[in-house]
């Protein structure tokens, strides 16, 4: 580690507590529901990235934010699923579900009462996810439910985050000691 800094990542998955996200994700209201996963979501696509950069805290998180600072270029759902797309840490189809999930999270999140996974405007944005038409053939009437796309999206999407802030590691960027 660069300096004896802590890093900007987790390096165990086990610190993510699935098991209390899964529990709150499946017994929510829909709207605590789509709020609570955007936010694990962004949790992951954060550590995601940092765990591609150069081990340094400070300049890691001026950019992608951090528990004190949430006024970075970075810090955004947005900012991060573009980046993570654009650095080659997702794939087209990840990109489309998370660009998805992160408007069905704004109209959620900014309507004041009453919405659900019926509205048009959700069942709409639903029917773009990507992820569920994998695994129509197998759980036909699960994925019939547009609340049960969004879970299956991103049940899945989690998992695969998970895995990929492991991976990404072995390809960390390094600081170039010299500008020749």
């Amino acid at each position: 580690m660069l300096n004896n800094i802590m890093p900007t990542y987790r390096k165990n998955l086990d610190e993510y507590n699935w098991n209390t996200f899964f529990n709150e994700f499946q017994n929510e209201t829909p709207r605590a529901a789509v709020i609570i996963s955007g936010a694990f979501l962004d949790s992951l696509l954060r550590d995601l990235i940092a765990s591609f950069m150069i081990e340094d805290v400070k300049a890691v998180n001026e950019l992608l934010g951090s528990d004190n600072n949430y006024d970075t270029p970075l810090s955004s759902f947005g900012a991060r699923i573009k980046a993570a797309y654009c650095l080659g840490l997702l794939s087209k189809l990840e990109y489309n579900d998370l660009k998805c999930i992160q408007k069905i999270r704004n109209r959620f999140a900014h309507k004041l009462h009453g919405y659900t996974f019926d509205e048009k405007e959700i069942v709409d944005l639903c029917d773009k996810l990507q992820t569920p038409i994998k695994f129509k053939d197998v759980l036909t009437s699960i994925t019939e439910s547009h609340a049960n796309k969004y879970v299956i999206t991103v049940s899945m999407l989690v998992n695969q985050l998970g895995l990929k802030i492991l991976s990404v590691q072995k390809e960390r960027r390094t600081i170039k000691d010299n500008f020749l």
